[in-house]
């Protein structure tokens, strides 16, 4: 059976926001030992296992491509640690949501691809990759990594550069959305709100009910400053 497990990208300054992600992936039944979550800009490189989820810390700041790069360049160390290695990775972001048929519609959609990208329009990076994919494309996803604990106006310069390279790894695969591989569309999307307690930032909702997968987000159009805060 095809394996698959679950990269989270984030930082530390997000935490506070990760759970409603985490408890939407254990009502799918799926163990700690299957959800690795990157945290960046940690102060330093550490792995370690929780009762819910496996953590990375690293010590860039990288945007979309931080979890993306943390296991590239830390995947010995991650077997080191007991980690078992999946033949995919579903690749999200942890302002991300996923119903209580999420899995099962993510396991019957899966078959023999490099990469599978959320939704037929942009897709946030979020979807399916296959880990010796991303591993044989690894010289142009290391070109994304930002400095070490970068400042805020480097995080903002990655940011801008991430919108315009939105995707390019999907692009890079030949199959992604060839049938049977298609993605699914965009259902629906709400008005902007506050979805997290203690934040202030508005949110829209996009919903894709083909996956039953939740995307809250902050910068739903250019801007000359983006939202990075949780």
């Amino acid at each position: 059976m095809t394996k698959v497990k679950f990269l989270i990208n984030s930082t530390l300054q997000n935490q506070p926001i990760l759970s409603r992600l985490i408890h939407s992936l254990q009502k799918n039944h799926i163990p700690p030992e299957d959800i690795l979550v990157v945290f960046g800009n940690s102060p330093h490189i550490y792995i370690h296992k929780n009762a819910d989820y496996y953590e990375l810390g690293v010590l860039h700041n990288s945007i979309d491509f931080t979890a993306l790069i943390g296991v590239i360049e830390h995947v010995y160390s991650l077997v080191d640690h007991g980690f078992t290695l999946p033949d995919y990775w579903f690749y999200l972001h942890d302002t991300c949501e996923v119903g209580e048929t999420f899995y099962q519609k993510l396991i019957s959609s899966i078959h023999d691809c490099d990469t599978k990208p959320l939704t037929y329009k942009k897709s946030m990076n979020i979807g399916l990759y296959k880990y010796i994919f991303l591993l044989n494309h690894k010289d142009r996803i290391l070109k994304m990594r930002s400095s070490n604990h970068p400042s805020k106006e480097e995080v903002q310069h990655w940011k801008r550069i991430g919108v315009s390279y939105e995707d390019f790894i999907f692009q890079s695969s030949s199959n992604a959305f060839l049938p049977p591989e298609q993605p699914c569309d965009r259902t629906s999307v709400s008005a902007p709100s506050i979805i997290y307690p203690n934040s202030s930032v508005l949110r829209i909702t996009e919903y894709f009910q083909e996956l039953d997968f939740y995307k809250y987000k902050a910068n739903w159009e250019l801007k000359r400053e983006y939202i990075l805060d949780p």
